[in-house]
């Protein structure tokens, strides 16, 4: 199978989305303060690999929002959103470079819509990977009644996350335009009324259970995204 991210009106990675000149600036403010943790090699000390097969799996149809922000609110690790957003996209630029995905024409802009909108995907034209039961995962779908509760029809396919919590406003916004998917996600764990939710679009994270009867998911968050579900 054939993914294309143009077809659905989506960039990756593979588009060209930084320039040499912003990895170029973030290839200075890594040394400057991040190569203590990440080696000069970016593949890891006392912190995690930026670059490399690990890497690549890990972030694999995550978008660059996401990316942007995970490094954002935690680094430096002693000293944690202190950089200044344009420090941060340089960051974001040097680790895309160093993992061999080319430079464009057009920089990194701090919006979140826009980075949302970019697909860090580990092979060009590749199509998601079935995550394994136990992995933590984010879908977006249209929540709807099921048999013995609730459930996410036209949902995307189960990416992986790294935060079981709600995503911030700004990350949620770029989540409102996502295309529909074509899975039924059955939700697990879900207290408390949720009818007035019924029919909005919903961000659901928590830990993907597979079964061939239907894929479930056991809800760490649950927040609205869209007051509905129209195409």
């Amino acid at each position: 199978m054939v993914y294309s991210a143009a077809a659905q009106g989506r960039k990756t990675v593979w588009d060209g989305v930084y320039t040499g000149e912003q990895a170029a600036r973030g290839k200075a403010a890594f040394e400057t303060n991040c190569v203590g943790c990440h080696g000069s090699d970016l593949a890891g000390l006392s912190g995690p690999e930026l670059a490399g097969d690990h890497f690549r799996t890990k972030w694999d149809f995550q978008n660059v929002n996401q990316l942007f922000t995970e490094i954002r609110t935690r680094m430096p690790r002693n000293n944690p959103s202190t950089l200044g957003d344009d420090t941060y996209l340089d960051l974001v630029a040097y680790i895309l470079a160093a993992n061999a995905f080319p430079a464009g024409a057009q920089g990194l802009t701090r919006d979140p819509a826009l980075l949302g909108n970019i697909l860090i995907q580990k092979t060009t034209g590749a199509a998601p990977a079935e995550l394994p039961t136990g992995t933590l995962a984010q879908v977006v779908g249209c929540l709807s009644s099921a048999d013995n509760g609730w459930a996410l029809t036209s949902a995307t396919a189960p990416v992986r996350t790294e935060n079981p919590d709600a995503s911030k406003e700004e990350e949620r916004s770029a989540l409102r335009d996502r295309p529909h998917g074509t899975r039924t996600i059955q939700l697990l764990g879900v207290f408390g009324s949720m009818d007035s939710h019924k029919g909005h679009k919903m961000e659901a994270k928590g830990l993907l259970v597979k079964d061939e009867a239907g894929d479930r998911l056991n809800i760490a968050s649950l927040e609205m995204i869209g007051p509905d579900c129209r195409p």
